[in-house]
């Protein structure tokens, strides 16, 4: 398991290179005069692959990975509803509203995992888009849409 570890660690970490340097600067325009440019999130999202790949291939290298036993019926299943509620989540942003979306997919999420303390039901869906609101409508000056 460690080889595979090793080899998947670093053409991740190529992956999320080649993303930072070609793809995204390629796929994308900076100068649309928005606050938040189009490649923020891809940008994001790269360094986040590029980090976790080398997490994984230094653990392998030292010999800490975990051994490896296929998933249960039990977390595929998991992983269904979390997606179908991700799906969900990306049709109420489209055809409803942003906030609507945000508050749905934490809310319902926070269902599936078993949180039934209601001020926590409460609190963090309606936390979450005020944050992102102040973020990006008061302090940015931009919209989500």
């Amino acid at each position: 398991m460690a080889k595979a570890d090793i080899v998947g660690g670093v053409l991740l970490m190529a992956f999320g290179l080649l993303l930072l340097g070609w793809i995204i600067p390629a796929q994308t325009h900076q100068d649309t005069g928005a606050a938040v440019p189009p490649a923020l999130l891809p940008q994001i999202c790269a360094i986040g692959i590029t980090i976790l790949a080398a997490i994984l291939t230094l653990n392998a290298l030292r010999g800490k990975t975990p051994a490896g036993k296929p998933p249960m019926m039990k977390e595929w299943a998991a992983m269904g509803a979390v997606i179908t509620i991700i799906l969900a989540g990306a049709a109420l942003f489209k055809f409803v509203h942003p906030a609507v979306a945000g508050a749905f997919v934490s809310f319902a999420t926070m269902i599936y995992m078993g949180e039934r303390r209601i001020h926590l039901l409460i609190l963090l869906p309606a936390g979450l888009v005020l944050s992102i609101y102040v973020l990006f409508y008061e302090l940015l000056g931009t919209a989500i849409l």
